[in-house]
C-alpha cells in the first residue's frame, strides 16, 4: 500500500524505484501493464464496435480477440476493414513491445542480477548441518582444510555446501584466493557470502541454529577486532536464544527433562579469536556469563506450578532444581564459548605439541624440540633458559608459556636451578614497564632484572632476589641484537655453564629481519642452542631449505598464518579428564579405574571460563611432567610411590602459583586469610572474584595438608590423563 502511494503521488519515482529494485515487483510491475494495456484495448474495442475476429465461423469474443493480437502480431493479416487493422495494429505493436521487448529485458535483468548478487555473496540458501566462519583472513584456509580432513574422516561431507563464509570483503576477492589454495572437492562445497558481523540481519542468513560450529576470525587489519568480536558473539547467543524459546511449558518433570536435552543438543560451539592478548587475558580470568545475561526477567509461573506439582516428594524437587538450573544457564548462554588467540595458539603448538603439520607441503610435519630436552629430573644439574628476541606480541606470548609449564623438580633441591626467561630488544626496558604493569602480581614474587648494555648504570633488579618462593626467573636485556654487547652475552651463556639448556626464539614482526637474526648467530650458539626458532608469517619453506644444510639443523619455522588453529587438540581431552578427576576424587573417596571421557565433557560444558583455563593450563604441563618423573605408571599400592607423588605435588603446587599469578591473582593479606578462616568457603570465593587474590599461592610447605591431598590425588592420576 505505502509503494501505491508513493508511485502514484511520485509516478517516475516509483517506477524507477521499481525497476532497480526486486525481481518480484518487477515482475508484478510488468504484469500490471500488460493487464492495464488488454483492458484498455477491449475497452476501445468494445466502445468503437470494431471487430478483430481471428478465427472464422466463431461469435465474437471481445477478450480473446484482444489478447491473441497482443500475443501474436502475426495475425493482423485476418483483420479487415481500415479502422480494424489499425486498432489492430496497435494492439499487436503494444503487445510486441512488451511481451517480446520488455518482458525478455526484465527475465535477462533477472538472471544477470542473479549472476551478479551471487558473485557479490548476496543471495542466502537454506544450509544445514554446515560450519560457519564468519571473517576471512589466513587462517581460514588451514581451519577450512582441517575441517573437511575431519569431515572426511567422519564420513560426514555432505552436498552441495559445507562451509559458509561470512565477511565484509570483496566476495570476488576472497574467492579467487579461496580457489588458489583450496582442493576443487572443498572449493565446491564453499558458499561466501557478503555481510557484517554486527549485523543480525546478516547473521541470520548464515542459518546458525542449524550449523555445526561456529569460528569467529573477524576481519584481517581492523583496529576494533575484538570488540566486535565480542558484540557478534553477543548477537549469535541472541539468535540461539529466539530459536530456543520455551513455546510449550511443561506439564510434568518428564517434559521438563526432555526439554533440558534438547537445549543441550543446540548448544553450539563458538570458537572465537581474540587478536589482543590483553583481550585474551581479560575472558581467561573473567567469567564470559555477564557479557551473555538476560536483559530482562523471565516469566517462570510454569516452573512454580510444577514445584507444587511434586511437594513433598524430596528426589523429585532436588531433580526439578537440578533441572531448572540447567535450564536457566542454557536460556542464558546457547554457546559454548572457546576463546583462542593466535599468538597463544602458536606458543601452545611449538612448545606443548612439539609439531606442526603444513597441510600443503604433503602432510610434512615439522618437529619441535623440546625446551627441557629429554627432561630434568630431581637429581639433574640442568636448567632451562629461554631466550626471547623481539618483545612483540608473539616473543612475549612464548615467553609467558615457558613460565606457566617449565616447572622441574630440581629446583626444590636446588633454588638456583630456577628457568630463566629472557627478552632481548631496543626497548626492553620501557617493553618491561608495560609488561609490568600487565602483569604486576607475577613480578612481585619472582626474580627479574634488567640489563642495559647501552648504559650499564640503569641496569637494575627487583629486591629481595633469591627469596622468592617461585621458580621462574626472568631477565630483560635492552639493546639491539646485532650489537657486539649483546652478542659477546649470547656467546658467554653459549659457553659458560653446561649445564644450561639454550633455546632462542626470534619474534621479530618482519619475517626477513627474523631471518637474517638467525643466520648471523654466532657459531658457538648455534653448537649450544637446543633449537633456534625463528618467526614467519605465511610460509616456513625458506627455513626448511636453509636448514638442510648441516650448521643450520637445529633453525625451526613458526608462527605462520595460514595453519594455526588446531581443531583437535589433545590437550582438551586432558583437561576435561583433569576436571573429571577434581570431580570425582577426594581424601575420603578413591578415584575409580575408568575415565568417562562422556561425563567429562558433559562436566566441561557445565565449567565457567576461569576454570576451563586452569585445567588447560595444567594438561599443557603434562609432557613436561613425564619428562621429569617419567612416561609409565608406577605401582600406586606400593608405598615406595609416596615419595614420587609428593615431590609432584611439589613441583605442581610451583606450576600452579605461576598460573595464577600471570593470570592476575595475589596472595591474600594476613587479614584476607584471618577473615576467610572466620568466615569459611564463601569469604573465600568473595575475595577471589571481587579482590582477585587467592589464599593458596604461597610455598607447598605452608599449605594445609588437605590442599596438599588434592595437590597429591591429581599427580597421583596423572598418567591416567
Amino acid at each position: 500500500m505505502k509503494r501505491l502511494k508513493e508511485f502514484f503521488r511520485y509516478p517516475v519515482i516509483g517506477i524507477d524505484r521499481i525497476l532497480s529494485s526486486g525481481i518480484r515487483w518487477q515482475l508484478l510491475f510488468l504484469l500490471g501493464v500488460i493487464v492495464f494495456f488488454i483492458f484498455f484495448f477491449i475497452l476501445i474495442e468494445w466502445l468503437t464496435g470494431s471487430t478483430l475476429t481471428i478465427k472464422e465461423n466463431e461469435s465474437r469474443n471481445v477478450l480473446l480477440d484482444v489478447y491473441y493480437h497482443f500475443a501474436d502480431p502475426g495475425n493482423q493479416y485476418v483483420v479487415e476493414g481500415v479502422g480494424n487493422q489499425i486498432l489492430a495494429f496497435l494492439v499487436s505493436f503494444t503487445g510486441s513491445a512488451l511481451m517480446g521487448g520488455l518482458l525478455i529485458s526484465i527475465f535477462s535483468n533477472i538472471i544477470d542480477r542473479r549472476v551478479e548478487r551471487a558473485r557479490e555473496g548476496q543471495i542466502s540458501y537454506k544450509f544445514k548441518d554446515h560450519y560457519v566462519i564468519i571473517g576471512f583472513d589466513k587462517m581460514a584456509i588451514g581451519l577450512i582444510k582441517q575441517l573437511y580432513q575431519k569431515c572426511i574422516e567422519e564420513r560426514s561431507v555432505k552436498e552441495p555446501y559445507l562451509f559458509v563464509i561470512q565477511t565484509t570483503s570483496d566476495v570476488e576477492s576472497v574467492r579467487h584466493e579461496l580457489l588458489s589454495k583450496l582442493d576443487a572437492a572443498i572449493d565446491c562445497r564453499t558458499i561466501i557470502l557478503h555481510g557484517g558481523r554486527d549485523s543480525c540481519e546478516d547473521l541470520s542468513l548464515l542459518r546458525l541454529p542449524q550449523c555445526r560450529e561456529i569460528f569467529l576470525l573477524g576481519e584481517e587489519n581492523e583496529t576494533d577486532h575484538d570488540s566486535i568480536n565480542i558484540e557478534c558473539a553477543t548477537l549469535i547467543n541472541r539468535i540461539l536464544r529466539e530459536n530456543n524459546r520455551m513455546t510449550k511449558r511443561p506439564k510434568d518433570i518428564r517434559e521438563f527433562e526432555n526439554l533440558v536435552e534438547r537445549a543441550q543438543d543446540k548448544s553450539k560451539s563458538c570458537n572465537v579469536l581474540f587478536e589482543a592478548q590483553s583481550t585474551f587475558a581479560v575472558f581467561q580470568r573473567n567469567d564470559i556469563e555477564s557479557v551473555f545475561g538476560l536483559s530482562e526477567k523471565t516469566d517462570d509461573a510454569w516452573f512454580t506450578q510444577l514445584q507444587e506439582k511434586y511437594k513433598g516428594s524430596e528426589p523429585e524437587e532436588k531433580k526439578l532444581l537440578r533441572l531448572k538450573a540447567s535450564w536457566d544457564r542454557l536460556t542464558e548462554r546457547l554457546i559454548n564459548f572457546l576463546p583462542f588467540n593466535f599468538y597463544e595458539t602458536w606458543a601452545e603448538k611449538v612448545l606443548v605439541s612439539g609439531q606442526y603439520s603444513a597441510r600443503d607441503r604433503s602432510g610434512e610435519t615439522l618437529k619441535y624440540i623440546p625446551i627441557d630436552g629429554q627432561g630434568i629430573d630431581y637429581d639433574s644439574e640442568k636448567y632451562v633458559h629461554f631466550v626471547v628476541v623481539g618483545m612483540t606480541s608473539m616473543g612475549v606470548a612464548l615467553g609467558m608459556k615457558v613460565a606457566h609449564i617449565a616447572h622441574y623438580p630440581n629446583f626444590l633441591r636446588d633454588r638456583r636451578k630456577r628457568t630463566r626467561i629472557t627478552f632481548i630488544d631496543l626497548h626492553a626496558d620501557a617493553e618491561f614497564d608495560m609488561l609490568r604493569g600487565r602483569y604486576g602480581a607475577l613480578f612481585s614474587l619472582c626474580d627479574y632484572r634488567v640489563v642495559d648494555t647501552e648504559d650499564p648504570s640503569k641496569s637494575y633488579a627487583n629486591a629481595d632476589t633469591g627469596e622468592k618462593f617461585t621458580d621462574i626467573e626472568f631477565e630483560f636485556v635492552k639493546g639491539a641484537i646485532e650489537s657486539r654487547p649483546v652478542q659477546d652475552m649470547l656467546c658467554r651463556w653459549a659457553k659458560d655453564d653446561s649445564n644450561r639448556l639454550l633455546t632462542l626464539a626470534i619474534c621479530f614482526e618482519i619475517p626477513q629481519k627474523s631471518i637474517a637474526t638467525a643466520l648471523y648467530m654466532p657459531r658457538v650458539v648455534y653448537d649450544k642452542a637446543l633449537s633456534i626458532l625463528v618467526r614467519q608469517n605465511i610460509s616456513c619453506s625458506t627455513i626448511e631449505l636453509v636448514r638442510k644444510a648441516y650448521q643450520y639443523q637445529k633453525l625451526r619455522a613458526f608462527g605462520m598464518l595460514d595453519e594455526c588453529y588446531d581443531i583437535n587438540s589433545g590437550c582438551l581431552r586432558q583437561a576435561q579428564r583433569i576436571n573429571y578427576i577434581y570431580n570425582h576424587i577426594s581424601p575420603e573417596q578413591p578415584f575409580p579405574q575408568a575415565l568417562d571421557d562422556i561425563e567429562a565433557e558433559r562436566l566441561w560444558k557445565e565449567l565457567s571460563t576461569v576454570h576451563r583455563w586452569s585445567n588447560l593450563y595444567n594438561a599443557h604441563s603434562i609432557p613436561f611432567k613425564l619428562r621429569s618423573f617419567g612416561a609409565t605408571e608406577p605401582d600406586l599400592q606400593e608405598k615406595e610411590s609416596a615419595p614420587l607423588i609428593e615431590l609432584m605435588a611439589r613441583v605442581e603446587h610451583n606450576r600452579w602459583n605461576i598460573e595464577k599469578l600471570i593470570m592476575g591473582y595475589r596472595p591474600t593479606t594476613p587479614e584476607e586469610d584471618e577473615e576467610i578462616q572466620r568466615l569459611g568457603r564463601e569469604q573465600k570465593r568473595k575475595i577471589e572474584r571481587e579482590s582477585f587474590a587467592h589464599t593458596c599461592i604461597k610455598p607447598y610447605e605452608a599449605l594445609d595438608e588437605s590442599t596438599k591431598e588434592y595437590d597429591r590425588l591429581i599427580m597421583k592420576y596423572l598418567w591416567r590423563m
